[in-house]
């Protein structure tokens, strides 16, 4: 699916092109802004795809605008919205992937958001072949690079732990005592931190052998976990495509059978990690709502025995809980 944010100076042109774009499968437009600053923001926050910019604002030029936004974030997709052509040249020094011409037509849209995905296909599949990782930790904990799962040989069960609470807390730092209450408890201080160090060691020979992006940085009395732009973490992936769904109005089918297919399981669920419980019930109870919503929108729309009702029966039919909110909806 496709994260688009808009700006235009004129709200009327701004809604109008949101009610459009609303209206593509695989789109969402996560923000709609008329200040400029806004949506500098939003895009230093947000995994964005494209920006859609109108050139002529009184503030700032689009074409300024879309030079500030490529220094923020190179690989975003900018598209212009304008009512004049003169800059048109301008545009497209700047590799913009389209110049729509106002009034917008959905036809012509329709056609831009074409041209992104297929320039998205060719970027993922062209970092796919670099240094695409996912550290998938719905289900069984595993490491695929592109989609080749890597064997991953932990010399100890707590180096194993060890990396993944690191994943669990990749955006924090973490105190050197806090990973020793947790793991080392039982052990004397001395002893406790001489396993710490052992396990960081382990961690990072099993990165190197992988030869992932991802580097074990020590500060101080700090360790954190610094993730390289080529590293996807299944967990958090589902937990931002699901909020963002289920804050929606809109049911997009495709989008919903998307981010139902990223959840295998619970949160590391061969794992019995007390630390993860929180995050596993979060995740699990996401996951269920995601089933509510779109149950009860392809009872309403769909008869009973449709490919969309049994396709999301097979992905949810490895839980019981999921099953009986199926049949619920459904009536059966």
């Amino acid at each position: 699916m496709l994260h688009i944010a808009i700006i235009d100076d004129e709200h009327l042109a701004l809604q109008y092109l949101y009610l459009l774009l609303n209206k593509i499968e695989g789109v969402q437009v996560t923000g709609k802004y008329i200040d400029a600053g806004d949506l500098i923001q939003h895009v230093q926050v947000t995994d964005l795809d494209a920006v859609f910019i109108d050139i002529h604002m009184p503030v700032i030029k689009g074409t300024d605008l879309a030079e500030q936004l490529l220094d923020i974030k190179p690989s975003l997709h900018i598209v212009f919205v304008t009512a004049y052509d003169k800059y048109a040249v301008k545009a497209f020094e700047l590799n913009a992937v389209d110049y729509i011409l106002k009034p917008v037509k959905q036809e012509r849209l329709a056609v831009t958001i074409q041209r992104i995905k297929e320039r998205k296909a060719v970027e993922q599949e062209i970092a796919t072949c670099k240094s695409s990782f996912v550290i998938k930790d719905l289900g069984v904990l595993q490491i695929y690079h592109g989609n080749k799962w890597i064997e991953v040989k932990w010399r100890t069960s707590k180096a194993k732990e060890l990396f993944a609470y690191f994943i669990h807390n990749h955006q924090n730092t973490i105190r050197k005592s806090e990973l020793i209450d947790l793991l080392w408890s039982n052990l004397p201080w001395e002893k406790a931190n001489a396993q710490l160090y052992t396990a960081i060691y382990q961690i990072r020979k099993v990165i190197r052998q992988i030869d992932a992006p991802i580097k074990i940085v020590s500060q101080k009395e700090f360790y954190q976990i610094d993730m390289g732009d080529g590293i996807q973490i299944q967990s958090h992936e589902f937990k931002l495509d699901a909020q963002y769904l289920l804050k929606e109005n809109k049911v997009d089918v495709e989008q919903y059978f998307a981010v139902l297919e990223v959840y295998g399981g619970e949160y590391l669920a061969e794992l019995n990690y007390s630390w993860a419980a929180a995050e596993r019930k979060m995740l699990k109870d996401l996951w269920v709502k995601l089933i509510n919503k779109f149950s009860e929108h392809l009872h309403l729309h769909e008869e009973p025995a449709s490919y969309n009702i049994s396709k999301m029966k097979d992905l949810t039919g490895f839980d019981i809980k999921a099953t009986d909110i199926i049949k619920e909806k459904s009536r059966v």
